[in-house]
């Protein structure tokens, strides 16, 4: 999956599904959540929860084409317009077989201190471990910060 740096599979389970014997639009959203935390352990090298430093503020999902019990799905996940407060989330996921489109969505997460229930900043060492993961150079890393702060942080 070209452009993704975290990716894993999925097999469709009974338990995805809808009436209509496809999966059911929900389960893609509880598909990118995984996502979201392959990316964290990625990102941390953590299996911990109580180091997640985010929220989710905003999620869109495209559906493409269905998926049905049986099949693979393979999930991409990768990080994009990094901001002073957010970023963003990117999913693609394709049906391994065929490598069938089947869904792509956004998520926006803004950075959260639980304690004082308020945003944050982007700390400049998750920064730097996106940058690392993502293998972005410092101009795309400044090019990715200046796309986000203009598109949600204010």
């Amino acid at each position: 999956m070209d452009g993704y740096k975290v990716v894993f599979e999925h097999e469709v389970l009974f338990r995805d599904l809808d009436a209509l014997r496809h999966v059911n639009n929900v389960a893609f959203l509880a598909f990118m959540e995984d996502a979201r935390m392959q990316y964290w352990r990625a990102l941390t090298k953590e299996y911990d929860l109580k180091g997640i430093n985010f929220i989710l503020a905003e999620i869109t999902c495209r559906y493409l084409s269905p998926a049905y019990l049986g099949e693979t799905l393979v999930i991409g996940i990768r990080a994009r317009n990094l901001g002073t407060k957010s970023f963003q989330f990117e999913y693609l996921i394709e049906e391994k077989a065929s490598r069938r489109s089947v869904a792509e969505g956004k998520s926006v997460q803004v950075m959260y201190d639980y304690k004082q229930k308020q945003s944050n900043s982007i700390e400049e060492r998750m920064r730097d471990a996106v940058a690392s993961l993502e293998q972005l150079t410092s101009a795309e890393l400044a090019a990715a910060q200046q796309a986000g702060t203009k598109t949600r942080d204010n």
